[in-house]
């Protein structure tokens, strides 16, 4: 197993399923305020850390045994349901806090005879639940 995002979305790799990621992106940022103030320099403020937000980049494709349409529809419930999970990666969480689906992109790569979605690309878009 190489991780999980909540109980549903688990991704790994054996000799007849490939669900992962390629080309994951982090972002950590604090939160600044800057002051003006007349005839001198604005002053710049600390205000704490900022919420981490994350891309997951993954490709679903029946050739790897994954059910793409299923994923989508999985991946979509996420959205539009508000689920925060904790994001694990090699048995360690990413963040301090769970992540929240915010949005997926999707593209639909293959399509077999009466509709059948054999490859898709996904992306998911996650923002720290704090």
């Amino acid at each position: 197993m190489i991780g999980t995002l909540g109980p549903n979305l688990i991704f790994t790799v054996s000799d007849d399923y490939v669900l992962t990621f390629s080309g994951m992106t982090r972002d950590v940022s604090g939160r600044w305020a800057t002051h003006e103030t007349p005839g001198i320099k604005p002053r710049a403020e600390f205000l704490g850390p900022g919420l981490q937000g994350v891309s997951l980049p993954i490709t679903l494709s029946a050739g790897l045994g994954v059910k793409p349409r299923r994923m989508l529809d999985l991946v979509e419930q996420m959205v539009e349901t508000g689920d925060a999970e904790y994001l694990i990666l090699g048995f360690r969480p990413v963040g301090k806090n769970r992540f929240r689906v915010t949005g997926s992109s999707e593209t639909w790569d293959v399509i077999y005879n009466q509709g059948e979605l054999a490859r898709a690309k996904l992306t998911l878009t996650l923002e720290e639940y704090a």
